[in-house]
């Protein structure tokens, strides 16, 4: 009895053990998203903005009039515009010659005009010349770096991040650059928030190792001082994996390394490798794929160690009080492999489970197609339907309103089609905008009737984000199984092939395959 409490001991020490580092993992995980999260919906923010202060209608007046009256009004909309954003340390209109003309500051809460005699020739700073080299409509996204005010590193340390875009008159000629100094400790405070209680040890890092927030202050910003430290010189093996893969999961003897990539720049977009000195230039153009952070989460190596020799001593002690006492250990050994299974089935949800509707992802969804198309094969009376669904000029809305109005739009189908759906029919997010339907039982004429009154619901019902009413509408094509086929996806194909005939037929439309039993 003493051996088997003995084992029973040492394997519910184990299963613990693993139960607390999948549960660990997972929150590391969470913690990482959460932070990308948040950073994404500042960078979005800053972007509309830029784009809004770009369109002005006193910047288009002032650019073609140039008189000291058109000036004024866009000075105003200059302090308007930061009093109702808050969070853009400077909002400026730099001249072709890389002169500041207008320029307002955000001093304790307060936007402020800085008179003529105070504004400076930038001229020479990587992110004025950067700009003016790019085409009308795009934008630069500067380095998040610290802001250099006259010839120094401004202190105390402001991080900055630059969005500009270069602006022209009505005959074409470039007039310089409007630009937002967007206040960097605001989207880093969130980034801290998101994932505070997640973690200890959040980290951001540049594409260079180069920590931009950090658990110790010290470590920060050291490009802008030209010091080695990076995540590489002081873990060169963590660095060597962060590097190569987007996300993932590392247990070195250094401790629990998670991580995930944000790629900042969107298309129309591109940045340089800026430049600590004041008048120094960039040393090369950098693109959407060679510009990103890392959020990054580590467990030290102490944490680990300690919940093991918690876990130590708690069995031992129940170990020896359960010698005699066989059913509480049974009792322990059935709670904990039950623990197990449930974390089990949580990793499997979230792996069959498109994490932003909701809906099965690909994998789940071509699984279940080709369940059904095997039990088609044995009973080919029962019909099965195939949808295909795609939404019309959904680029156009990721576009005109950002990608963050676009996940509410994809979030807001997937709900028209859940309430669509029986118990067993089976919907599942294929692509970026594409849905896909599994209805057992309907044969053409069902699977049109479900497409018709899916589309005219969608079309219906627009998505409300704040002021705008976005009406969305959807393609579809529709199919069933047939006793030729021979793999399952044939199917599907008919009803790819029925949808891009909705698509060349002007689109919010309902077409079903030609070939039929």
């Amino acid at each position: 009895m003493a051996l088997v409490i003995g084992l029973g001991a040492w394997y519910l020490r184990q299963t613990d053990d693993d139960l607390a580092m999948v549960r660990l993992q997972a929150a590391q995980e969470l913690a990482v998203g959460l932070g990308v999260n948040a950073l994404t919906r500042h960078l979005d923010t800053v972007n509309r903005d830029l784009r809004y202060v770009a369109s002005e209608e006193s910047l288009r007046v002032l650019l073609n009039e140039g008189s000291p009256i058109a000036l004024g009004h866009l000075t105003l909309d200059f302090i308007a515009f930061s009093d109702a954003a808050r969070f853009y340390d400077q909002i400026r209109w730099i001249d072709e010659t890389g002169l500041e003309r207008v320029r307002v500051d955000r001093v304790a809460g307060k936007a402020v005009v800085i008179p003529a005699e105070r504004l400076q020739n930038k001229g020479t700073r990587y992110f004025f010349t950067d700009t003016m080299a790019l085409n009308p409509g795009q934008v630069f996204v500067s380095p998040l770096d610290l802001n250099i005010e006259g010839d120094a590193i401004e202190r105390p340390y402001k991080p900055m991040l630059r969005l500009a875009t270069p602006v022209v008159d009505a005959a074409g000629k470039r007039r310089g650059i409007v630009i937002l100094n967007y206040l960097g400790r605001t989207m880093l405070d969130e980034f801290a928030s998101a994932v505070g209680r997640l973690s200890d040890d959040i980290q951001l890092l540049n594409g260079d190792g180069y920590w931009l927030m950090s658990r110790d202050p010290a470590d920060e910003w050291g490009f802008m001082f030209k010091q080695p430290l990076t995540l590489g010189n002081r873990y060169p093996e963590v660095w060597a994996q962060l590097r190569t893969a987007d996300q993932g999961q590392l247990h070195t003897s250094s401790g629990l390394w998670t991580w995930r990539t944000l790629y900042p720049l969107k298309s129309g977009e591109v940045s340089s490798t800026g430049a600590a000195e004041a008048a120094g230039p960039s040393q090369g153009r950098m693109h959407q794929d060679n510009y990103l952070w890392k959020a990054v989460s580590r467990v030290h190596p102490r944490q680990l160690t300690a919940h093991g020799a918690e876990t130590a001593t708690r069995y031992g002690i129940i170990a020896a009080i359960l010698i005699g006492i066989m059913a509480v250990v049974s009792w322990l050994l059935a709670t904990s492999l039950a623990e197990r299974a449930k974390a089990r089935e949580l990793l499997e949800r979230f792996a069959n489970t498109d994490g932003l509707t909701g809906l099965g992802n690909h994998r789940f969804f071509m699984d279940q197609l080709k369940q059904q198309w095997y039990l088609f094969q044995r009973h080919t009376e029962l019909p099965v339907g195939i949808l295909m669904i795609d939404l019309d000029h959904f680029k156009g809305i990721n576009d005109g309103h950002g990608h963050a109005v676009g996940d509410m739009v994809l979030q807001h189908v997937s709900r028209i089609l859940c309430a669509s759906l029986r118990q067993i029919d089976t919907a599942g997010r294929i692509g970026g905008e594409e849905f896909c339907v599994l209805l057992r039982g309907s044969d053409l004429d069902g699977v049109r009737v479900f497409a018709e009154r899916f589309r005219r619901q969608l079309e219906t019902e627009p998505v409300i984000v704040g002021y705008l009413q976005i009406t969305v509408t959807a393609s579809c094509g529709g199919s069933t199984f047939l006793s030729t086929d021979t793999i399952p996806a044939a199917a599907m194909q008919r009803a790819d092939a029925a949808l891009y005939r909705a698509k060349a037929a002007g689109r919010n439309r309902v077409e079903l395959a030609e070939v039929s039993v």
